[in-house]
């Protein structure tokens, strides 16, 4: 419960921040570790994150953590892309996905998945082109999330 109170607590102070600069906050992840609590956040930038936007962004939120004394003891910060491999959860993600060849795995129906090139993305529909086959128009309520799939040519 505590640990919950205060990834909110982090959330509320850090997403303001970033969204300030054109930073998306994609995840927070809060673990305590031999009596050190260790603060992942990861972001994501138009463009691409950069190790000096890390450097940055780490020197900005450990400032702001520090002056609103977020933390109960001693902690670890690091800020980081989400990479390659993370998972497409929302509406904004796909969107960036334009093009990609993706997977996207359902709620619902049950361990479905479907494999397609993202031809568009509206508020509530993620369209896939699989050539031959027609477009399909896929609800965002029922993807549990979805993974580019790294091309090589």
């Amino acid at each position: 419960m505590y640990r919950e109170a205060l990834l909110q607590r982090i959330t509320e102070v850090v997403a303001p921040l970033l969204e300030a600069q054109g930073v998306e906050l994609v995840e927070l992840q809060l673990q305590q570790r031999k009596g050190r609590w260790h603060l992942r956040i990861f972001v994501d930038i138009e463009g691409g994150v950069s190790l000096e936007d890390c450097r940055r962004l780490s020197l900005e939120i450990g400032r702001v953590l520090d002056v609103e004394d977020l933390m109960p003891t001693s902690y670890i910060l690091e800020v980081s892309s989400p990479g390659l491999d993370r998972p497409l959860r929302t509406v904004r993600d796909f969107r960036r996905q334009q093009h990609r060849l993706v997977t996207l795995f359902l709620r619902e129906p049950a361990a479905a998945t479907y494999r397609g090139r993202v031809a568009a993305v509206t508020d509530t529909h993620v369209i896939l082109h699989d050539p031959p086959e027609e477009p399909l128009a896929i609800p965002v309520s029922q993807i549990d999330h979805g993974v580019v799939e790294l091309e090589f040519k």
